[in-house]
């Protein structure tokens, strides 16, 4: 089995809402709009690949684009 994917690190601007979040596999998503509140709550959790999962990949309020 493979690595798991693992969120490595991250960049928001709250003036534009986008965020963008990068893997250990190279890859990234970029995440539009996201109000400051679920950056904030992202940066007080301690798993944030478990955060991305549970909270922006799923929402259908977020658009989603991959990065390679």
């Amino acid at each position: 089995m493979g690595t798991p994917i693992a969120v490595t690190s991250w960049k928001y601007s709250a003036s534009s809402r986008y965020l963008t979040i990068f893997y250990n596999n190279g890859s990234g998503d970029l995440y539009h709009p996201v109000p400051a509140f679920v950056y904030d709550n992202l940066m007080r959790c301690n798993d944030k690949t478990a955060f991305v999962h549970k909270y922006l990949e799923y929402d259908l309020h977020f658009t989603r684009l991959s990065i390679q």
